[in-house]
């Protein structure tokens, strides 16, 4: 699974624009850094587009678009690629569980500290500060660019935030649907382990002490019984005529 690394510091446009050119039979690296440049932002917007699925490395190096990528990049209409890139985002694990959060307590509004505890508190990414601060930013930009909601920034004692758009509550259920990615249930916790069988159950295995052979020789048999029942259990023993102990932990 890739590390993540939330996306920042870089633009909706420049991904657009890197898709654009891995069109097709993809390209390497030192081919689309010498059309879209190279350093930081570079790296942060190939960054992005392999964070949120859009594009995948290949063992020879080529950069080609995925499935997804190919949806985006292709899209015929705005319309379409707005749908297509809330798909992604609702993909990416750090931008859904703010969705998913919103969705269940029906917020109208995601800020910035509620997305920062999310993650750092939460989901327990361990990002640096300075790199959280602005990749919620960055999030709230492209969740804009989708048309789920509109960015605005913290002005006076107001938080940088995304106000949701009106029908996001009606929308991003069907957005998760599609992704796979409905709010999980938590489960239930496991039952205490016990050392002894239920009663008038089949232990999962026996292990089968024969009488010692010639010269004092013994062996065991490990036998898994896991889908017998205790009549099938007697039986194999009377046939074998061996003594039967639980397997010890």
């Amino acid at each position: 699974m890739m590390q993540v690394m939330l996306p920042y510091r870089t633009d909706w446009r420049s991904v657009m624009s890197m898709l654009d050119y891995v069109k097709g039979k993809g390209a390497d690296r030192p081919t689309l850094e010498a059309r879209l440049g190279t350093g930081e932002s570079f790296r942060e917007t190939l960054n992005t587009a392999e964070q949120l699925g859009m594009v995948e490395r290949e063992e020879s190096g080529e950069i080609r678009l995925t499935s997804s990528g190919q949806q985006i990049a292709y899209a015929s209409t705005d319309a379409e690629r707005r749908h297509e890139l809330a798909l992604a985002l609702c993909r990416y694990a750090p931008y859904r569980v703010p969705f998913e959060r919103a969705l269940q307590e029906s917020l109208r509004v995601i800020d910035g500290p509620s997305v920062e505890q999310t993650w750092q508190v939460n989901m327990r990414l361990g990002q640096p500060r300075n790199r959280v601060e602005e990749a919620r930013t960055f999030f709230f930009r492209l969740a804009d660019e989708a048309g789920l909601g509109a960015f605005r920034r913290g002005v006076r004692g107001q938080p940088t935030r995304l106000e949701l758009v009106d029908r996001f509550h009606s929308l991003m259920p069907e957005l998760l649907r599609e992704t796979d990615g409905e709010p999980e249930v938590a489960e239930a916790p496991d039952p205490p382990i016990s050392d002894s069988p239920p009663i008038g159950s089949a232990p999962s295995a026996l292990t089968l002490s024969p009488p010692a052979g010639p010269a004092g020789v013994s062996m065991e048999i490990h036998v898994d019984m896991t889908d017998w029942d205790l009549d099938r259990i007697e039986a194999f023993l009377d046939m074998i005529g061996m003594r039967a102990r639980p397997e010890q932990e």
